[in-house]
């Protein structure tokens, strides 16, 4: 930058005054600023060369200053020496010495002006140096103490000079210095922190956004609201400083809060937009809700249950004992029948309640889940609700695997879920099997081409008594959960009305789930106790 910035005042200070040279009819004496301007040319193909020796900054400074200083020289003395007008130069280099090198290369540069303006002046005083012949100024005689003032006035200017602006230029370096801690610590708070963040300006429009942002909406640009949204947020903004709300975003829930944003003075700068992926929140929010309603519904529902089931059991008996009397009739048989089938189809029901209510004590023991995965598709397979239009697909890796927990109720989990997607196509269609092992943990993926499901309908898929199938008892898919949930493990639906339903069983491996049937059985003890 000096280098070309010197060019280009030399350069202008040439071209004037040719200028002026060939507008005027008399010969100027100038040939001395065609010395200088030569000279100084000469000086920054010098320092070119030397920039692209020497690699460090302060030494290519320092030569450039001490070469300036030599060329401001060689101008005072062209210009009347200790009368020249031009000795303010001087502190022209100081002055970008003490901003560039700061105190040291300050004070420097004003040593050598010292050194190179006090040696002009005592020469041309003492005659050793006789000015130019051709010259516009003319010097005039100097006694020895106007000689001492006006050094000693220059002397004094330098230093000046150089510790003042080098005093400024360290103030600002510090000074920057603190400002660039300051931003870097705030990119890095900014660029660190989990929630998303825009900034909009006064009139909605995104001007930044953080990368939690960016991964949050999965999109670089900063805009967050439709326009018919951003329009009510402004004016819920207009009777509050905060306004907190959720929006829909590709399909997830998103959290927000917007708040003014000023500027130091308090004016209004635009807005800032804070805010969270829930999706996952609201996931685990409704699964703590089935917990409670599953766990108050069988709180009450235990007893009554018993109730129920020790009088049909008599009804049942009392039934049976008739049925064998030779005084009914046929018509009466079959009503007798009918009951004992209905009687029995209540209490597989109330059984299944039972054992979702208060589940059989879990055998942990080590097992081959991808066997017992595919024994229950050959089981589903060769049962009479597999029709022709049905297809299984599988593709079980590795084949053999081997986890802890009960297998019994495992398999229990994989029939009731293989059914349903069976049950789902009553058109026909492919159930695919899926698993892997990945992140310390076994994943079964059944997914299924049926008819899929509502919204509404995934919300209480896991509840009891809710089913979407004529002969269902509803509480097929709740005990699957709390099996999987006994095992540390979690069941994840994605379907689609009209485009099939995938559910996702991931169970812990081994250590994981040996250690949840230990907390289980440990506090089965303590409730016991």
């Amino acid at each position: 930058m000096l280098i070309a910035v010197r060019v280009v005042v030399v350069t202008t200070l040439v071209l004037a005054a040719l200028i002026i040279q060939y507008t005027v009819r008399e010969l100027l004496p100038i040939n001395y600023l065609y010395t200088t301007a030569g000279v100084s040319y000469a000086l920054t193909l010098f320092y070119i060369g030397v920039g692209r020796v020497v690699g460090s900054r302060k030494i290519n400074l320092a030569i450039q200053t001490a070469g300036d200083l030599l060329v401001e020289t060689l101008l005072v003395y062209f210009t009347g020496g200790l009368d020249s007008p031009f000795s303010f130069l001087y502190l022209v280099s100081i002055i970008t010495a003490s901003m560039l090198l700061y105190r040291r290369g300050g004070l420097l540069a004003a040593s050598g002006a010292v050194i190179l303006y006090g040696a002009l002046g005592d020469l041309m005083f003492y005659g050793v140096l006789q000015p130019p012949e051709q010259s516009w100024f003319v010097a005039t005689p100097w006694s020895s103490s106007r000689l001492y003032l006006n050094m000693a006035t220059n002397f004094a200017g330098f230093y000046a000079t150089a510790l003042l602006t080098s005093y400024l230029s360290e103030k600002l370096q510090k000074t920057a210095q603190n400002l660039a801690v300051l931003r870097a610590l705030n990119e890095n708070v900014v660029e660190s922190i989990p929630s998303g963040l825009i900034t909009l300006s006064p009139d909605g429009v995104g001007t930044f956004i953080n990368p939690a942002g960016r991964a949050i909406l999965q999109r670089d640009d900063a805009s967050l609201f439709t326009e018919e949204e951003w329009h009510q947020v402004r004016e819920e903004l207009a009777t509050g400083s905060v306004v907190r709300n959720e929006t829909e975003v590709n399909g997830r829930s998103i959290g927000y809060a917007v708040t003014p944003l000023n500027t130091i003075e308090g004016a209004p700068a635009g807005y800032t937009v804070i805010f969270q992926d829930l999706t996952e929140m609201k996931k685990l929010e409704s699964e703590l809700r089935l917990k409670d309603r599953m766990a108050a519904v069988g709180e009450l529902s235990a007893g009554i249950a018993h109730e129920i089931r020790n009088p049909l059991a008599a009804i049942a008996g009392s039934v049976q004992v008739l049925k064998k009397s030779d005084a009914l009739s046929p018509q009466e048989q079959r009503l007798m029948s009918i009951i004992l089938k209905e009687s029995e189809r209540l209490n597989k029901s109330i059984a299944d309640f039972l054992r979702f209510v208060k589940p059989q004590e879990k055998r942990a023991a080590e097992f081959d889940i991808a066997a017992s995965l595919s024994e229950t598709l050959d089981l589903l397979t060769n049962s009479p609700e597999l029709r022709a239009d049905h297809k299984i697909e599988r593709r079980v890796v590795p084949p053999s695997y081997t986890v802890v927990g009960d297998g019994d109720q495992i398999r229990q989990v994989f029939w009731n879920l293989a059914r349903n997607a069976v049950q789902a196509m009553p058109s026909g269609g492919t159930l695919r099997v899926t698993t892997e092992v990945t992140d310390g943990a076994y994943r079964i993926v059944f997914a299924d081409s049926g008819r899929g499901m509502t919204e509404d309908d995934q919300r209480r898929l896991f509840q009891p008594f809710r089913t979407n199938f004529p002969t269902g008892t509803g509480l097929g898919m709740a005990i699957s959960y709390r099996i999987v949930q006994e095992h540390g493990g979690r069941i994840d639906v994605a379907s689609r009305a009209g485009f099939g339903t995938v559910i996702t069983v991931t169970l812990p491996v081994a250590d994981s789930m040996l250690s949840a049937a230990k907390h289980l059985s440990l506090h089965r003890q303590g409730v016991a106790s």
